[in-house]
């Protein structure tokens, strides 16, 4: 069996949620990432919406992690849209001190008019993660997580767009009025999809199906009639993974 799947999905915590994407499409979000690399640990805000390359057969585990609610879409869609792999570094390899030379370089430089965007590396450094650290979420910690489980793809702001590539970082550290500057540059964009795009909509269980089928029917402007006949049986639930793969 393959250990990679012919779609990429996105996990949200509720129906709401999974409403508003099949909606308005994905919206842009700053994430808080940190990455260990040699010696150095940055912390940064990153414009992204993230999705996992996992079939369904293994992807129980993330689900608990990430949600019960959740959309599939075409490697095709997420290849036309630009989505990469994210690149996963072991921190004490020598890639991971070679970009960690480089950013720390970059970032240091004494002309601040070179802009984040126009700086070597940190296109590179949005995409990359740990291969294993510690995992925080909602408070907890997991010790010595393997990221690379997760097979992320990840989607991120074309660098010359009109937004902060990115911010250096946590949330707690960044001054009120350049976050509110950041998240107002990303506002309106959007990572869009067509119905055709879509091979799975994932709920949590067969009670909910009428309600989401006349949820899209009401949204008329993005769904025929047709297309809903069809997204009709692209409906999976938490209980069919969970018993059924």
């Amino acid at each position: 069996m393959s250990l990679s799947s012919n779609s990429v999905i996105h996990f949200t915590n509720n129906e709401d949620s999974l409403k508003n994407i099949l909606k308005e499409n994905f919206k842009i979000f700053y994430c808080n990432e940190k990455i260990s690399l040699s010696d150095s640990v940055i912390e940064m805000q990153v414009p992204m919406v993230s999705f996992c390359d996992i079939p369904l057969s293994k992807i129980k585990e993330h689900i608990d992690k990430y949600g019960n609610y959740g959309i599939g879409l075409t490697k095709e869609w997420a290849i036309k849209k630009g989505l990469n792999p994210v690149l996963y570094l072991e921190n004490t390899s020598f890639l991971s001190k070679s970009l960690k030379d480089n950013i720390l370089y970059t970032l240091n430089t004494t002309d601040k008019s070179i802009q984040y965007s126009q700086r070597p590396g940190i296109d590179i450094l949005r995409y990359s993660k740990n291969y294993q650290n510690d995992l925080e979420r909602k408070g907890n910690i997991t010790k010595d997580y393997r990221f690379s489980d997760e097979r992320e793809w990840r989607y991120v702001p074309h660098i010359m767009e009109n937004c902060f590539s990115m911010l250096l970082g946590n949330k707690d550290e960044i001054e009120k009025e350049e976050l509110e500057e950041a998240n107002s540059s990303i506002k309106s964009l959007r990572l869009e999809f067509e119905p055709n795009d879509i091979k799975y909509i994932i709920i949590n269980n067969e009670d909910e199906i009428t309600n989401f089928v006349q949820f899209l029917r009401n949204v008329k402007s993005k769904y025929s009639y047709e297309d809903v006949e069809r997204l009709t049986t692209r409906f999976i639930t938490v209980e069919q993974i969970k018993t059924d793969f």
